[in-house]
């Protein structure tokens, strides 16, 4: 007599797809609902890591969040630029830095940030750069000079070059494919609009009633605020990922990150050196930089054991 019992039927927690399975029109459970049935009843429902009404309100607002806290750094600087430059006597030969790099950082530490999000799980990651973000938004409110608030608003960046792959990464993996995982994207893409105009708004405020810095203190408010519902509602996947075999890409992360600095480098300083393209530091910075991504390209293509840019991802349609 077989004492093993029926088969039971588990719901993927969301963290672990199951495998791709096409399902006829006469696949059926034990119960009678066909599996298309079934992937779509499960693509509406709570996923398993978030047991509660609450914590999944909380996953999706801190995520969410991540969009809009980037926007509102900025769009809402760009209209503080006028008053910083005033209060801080920058030259116009400089302003281009205390806004480009901001979004220099971020999209330069995109990749290397995403492969340790995945070796070490989308919430450590996560946290850490929400946690990095408040911490320097709240430092480069104190800016005396025009170094300290380019450098501050360079550091700064790590913050969501750490926490929006990680944040993607989460979503993914927690939701099933389904309605309910459209609507949550949806509502992550609509929040970057919504950052956008919080960050002129609070811009506008701050630099009209309250004085400039405070435009970074609400912003490291509004930082610390997710980091705190974040640690929370998020599911820690640290220990479902740590095993899992991914290495780090050192060399092309290097290589990456240090030619598209120096090219983006050159190419928005050219317009305000002294001799322009001809000026020795330009050129000097401009070759250097085709040196580090030609090198980049080699290591992807030839000697990182797991590239953080295989070339395979050119061959999607």
């Amino acid at each position: 007599m077989d004492e093993s019992g029926p088969p039971q039927h588990t719901v993927n927690d969301g963290l672990h797809p199951e495998p791709d399975h096409h399902p006829q029109p006469d696949d059926t459970n034990l119960e009678g609902e066909s599996s298309k049935a079934r992937l779509e009843r499960l693509g509406r429902q709570r996923p398993k890591p978030l047991p509660s009404a609450w914590k999944e309100i909380g996953f999706v607002f801190s995520i969410v969040m991540s969009q809009a806290l980037t926007e509102y750094f900025v769009s809402g600087f760009t209209v503080l630029i006028p008053t910083v430059v005033s209060a801080l006597d920058i030259s116009p030969q400089a302003v281009t830095w205390p806004a480009s790099a901001f979004s220099l950082v971020i999209s330069s530490f995109l990749l290397p940030f995403g492969r340790l999000a995945d070796i070490y799980g989308g919430f450590p990651v996560y946290i850490a750069g929400s946690v990095w973000y408040c911490a320097w938004a709240v430092i480069v409110g104190f800016s005396q000079n025009e170094i300290m608030l380019d450098v501050c608003r360079a550091m700064q960046g790590l913050g969501p070059a750490a926490y929006l792959p990680a944040g993607l990464m989460l979503l993914g993996s927690v939701y099933r494919p389904g309605p309910r995982k459209n609507l949550v994207f949806c509502i992550y893409g609509a929040m970057a609009v919504l950052g956008f105009f919080i960050g002129i708004f609070f811009a506008g405020v701050a630099g009209e009633y309250a004085g400039w810095r405070w435009y970074f203190w609400i912003g490291g408010i509004l930082a610390a605020f997710t980091a705190v519902v974040a640690w929370f509602t998020i599911p820690n996947d640290h220990a479902d990922l740590k095993h899992n075999g991914v290495k780090m890409d050192w060399l092309g992360s290097i290589t990456i990150v240090s030619g598209l600095i120096l090219l983006v480098y050159a190419i928005t300083d050219s317009s305000h050196a002294p001799q322009g393209w001809a000026t020795p530091y330009i050129y000097a910075t401009f070759i250097a930089s085709i040196l580090f991504l030609s090198a980049a390209f080699y290591i992807e293509g030839w000697v990182a054991e797991q590239p953080l840019l295989p070339f395979e991802v050119f061959t999607i349609k």
